[in-house]
C-alpha cells in the first residue's frame, strides 16, 4: 500500500464570495513514481515529468497529484474532499499495486480546444451557468472547472455532441 492516510488543510479562495473550499492533502507515501502508472490507468490531463505531476479531472474538478500534495480545486465542503481522497487513495492504491501489468505514460494530453466547445453553446450569455459570458464558461469546461451539463440553455443535439467531444478528454460529469 503506498498511501494510508492524508494530512488535510482547507484554504478558502480570496473571493471573499466564494462558497466553496480548496484542499490540499499531504499522502503518507511519495506518489512520484506512480504518477506515470496513474497517468495511464486515469488517463491524466497533464503530466508533467519533472519535477513529476499529473493533473487528473474528477466530477468536474481538478486535481493535481506532486510528490508530496494533492491539490483538489473546488470542493464544496469537507464531507466531499474526503470523498474524493478516498477515491484517489484506492486508485493510487490498485495502481501501484498492479504496476507491473501497466505501461506507464509520460504522455501529455492534448486539451480541449475551447472554440469547439463554444460554437456547441447557445452563446446567449445568459450567465445561467454562472459565468458572465458563453465563451467564459467554454474556458470552464476546457478546464474542467465546470461541466458542459451546467449550460441551462443547450439544446440536446448539442448536448450529445458535446458529451462526445469531451469523452475523449476524460472531462464529463
Amino acid at each position: 500500500m503506498l498511501v494510508a492516510r492524508y494530512q488535510t488543510r482547507f484554504v478558502r479562495p480570496p473571493n471573499p464570495s466564494a462558497q466553496h473550499l480548496r484542499c490540499f492533502a499531504q499522502p503518507d507515501g511519495d506518489l512520484s513514481e506512480v504518477l506515470p502508472y496513474l497517468n495511464t490507468r486515469l488517463k491524466g490531463y497533464e503530466f508533467c515529468p519533472a519535477p513529476p505531476s499529473l493533473t487528473l479531472k474528477y466530477r468536474a474538478k481538478m486535481i493535481t497529484l506532486t510528490a508530496h500534495e494533492i491539490a483538489i480545486n473546488i470542493v464544496k465542503d469537507q464531507t466531499e474532499a474526503e470523498e474524493i481522497l478516498e477515491w484517489l487513495r484506492q486508485e493510487i492504491n490498485a495502481t501501484w499495486e498492479g504496476r507491473g501489468e501497466i505501461v506507464p505514460s509520460f504522455e501529455v494530453a492534448t486539451p480541449p480546444r475551447i472554440f469547439e466547445i463554444f460554437k456547441l453553446l447557445p452563446h446567449t450569455n445568459c450567465r445561467g451557468c454562472g459565468q458572465p459570458t458563453c465563451l467564459v464558461f467554454a474556458v470552464q469546461v476546457s478546464q474542467g472547472a465546470q461541466g458542459f451539463n451546467d449550460c441551462p440553455h443547450l439544446d440536446q443535439e448539442n448536448r450529445r455532441k458535446l458529451r462526445e467531444y469531451l469523452r475523449q478528454f476524460h472531462l464529463l460529469d
